[in-house]
C-alpha cells in the first residue's frame, strides 16, 4: 500500500510537471482507545469472541491533499494512521480445534481456572490507509465549499490475547489473528475559511455503501493558518474523529468486527502554494 501511495504522487508529479500544484499536509496524535468484538468463525478458537475495551492513548496520523490549478483533474487526499494499544479484553471460547479443545475441555468450567469470560492482556494493531480522488465546488464563493468523490481504504491489523494461568503451562497459547482488508469509500468534504480570523473550519466523512459491512470514518476540525513565507503558511489543527468498523457478511471469511474508535486530534499543518 506504502509503494501505491508514492507510485500515485510520482505520476501526478510526472503528469503535472507543468501545471501548478498546492500541497496540503498535516500530522499530528488521534487520541482514542478501543471498543467493541471480535468474532471468530473458522479460526483456532471456532464460533468464538473477545469483548476488547483498551484505554485511549495517543495514536499517530498523518495526511496530504495533492491540488492543482486544472479544474478537469481531481484532488487527491492521502491519509495514514498508526493505532497500537495494549489492555484487557475478555475471551468467550466457544469451541476449538482438536489440538487445544482437551485443553478446554479442562479449564472451561473449571472454578479455580476459568478460562472463559476472564480478562486477558491483550495487544491491538492496525495500520489504516486512504486514498481519496474528490472534486471541490464553491471554493472562493464565500460559502463553505462542498466535496465529492470516491476513495479505498486499506487497513491491516494484528490483535492478540495472551491466555495465562499461574502454574499450567499453556505453551504460549493465543487467541488472536492478523490480516488485513480494504474497501471502496464514499468521499464527502466541506470546508470553510474565516480569512480575517485566520481560521478554517473542514469536516469530511468516508461511508461504505457497497457490501454487507457497515463502515464510516467522519472528524470534524479547526485549524489556524499563519504566513511563514510568500508561498508557504503553517499552523495547528484541533478536531474530534470517529471511525466505526462492522465487518460482517461476504465481506469477511474467517473474523468478523465490530469495533469502535473516537477521540479528539490535535496537530500541525503546513501549506505550499
Amino acid at each position: 500500500m506504502r509503494t501505491l501511495i508514492f507510485i500515485l504522487i510520482f505520476i501526478y508529479s510526472t503528469l503535472l510537471n507543468a501545471t501548478d500544484i498546492r500541497l496540503d499536509m498535516g500530522a499530528g496524535l488521534f487520541y482514542t482507545g478501543a471498543h467493541g468484538k471480535i468474532e471468530y468463525v473458522e479460526e483456532t478458537f471456532q464460533g468464538s469472541y473477545a469483548n476488547t475495551e483498551i484505554p485511549a492513548n495517543g495514536q499517530f496520523y498523518v495526511w496530504g491533499d495533492i491540488t492543482t490549478n486544472n479544474p478537469w483533474i481531481p484532488t487527491v487526499r492521502l491519509e495514514y494512521l498508526k493505532i497500537s494499544a495494549e489492555g484487557d479484553s475478555t475471551a468467550h471460547i466457544a469451541s476449538a480445534i482438536p489440538e487445544l479443545q482437551a485443553l478446554i475441555d479442562e479449564y472451561l468450567n473449571n472454578s479455580k481456572f476459568p478460562l472463559n469470560d476472564k480478562a486477558w492482556n491483550s495487544l491491538l494493531q492496525h495500520n489504516v490507509y486512504d486514498i481519496n480522488l474528490y472534486y471541490e465546488f464553491f471554493q472562493d464563493s464565500g460559502w463553505p465549499s462542498l466535496g465529492v468523490g470516491l476513495g479505498y481504504k486499506y487497513f491491516d491489523y494484528i490483535y492478540i490475547m495472551d491466555i495465562a494461568i499461574d502454574g499450567i503451562d499453556l505453551s504460549g497459547v493465543q487467541f488472536g489473528d492478523r490480516d488485513s482488508s480494504g474497501a471502496p469509500m464514499l468521499f464527502l468534504k466541506s470546508r470553510y475559511d474565516a480569512t480575517s480570523l485566520q481560521l478554517g473550519f473542514e469536516g469530511n466523512a468516508k461511508v461504505y455503501l457497497f457490501g454487507d459491512s457497515q463502515m464510516y470514518d467522519w472528524k470534524v476540525k479547526v485549524d489556524w493558518l499563519f504566513d511563514l513565507s510568500e508561498s508557504t503558511e503553517g499552523g495547528f489543527e484541533f478536531g474530534y474523529r470517529d471511525q466505526y468498523y462492522k465487518l460482517q457478511g461476504g465481506d469477511v471469511e474467517r473474523v468478523k468486527g465490530d469495533m469502535h474508535y473516537q477521540g479528539v486530534f490535535f496537530g500541525g499543518v503546513l501549506h505550499f502554494n
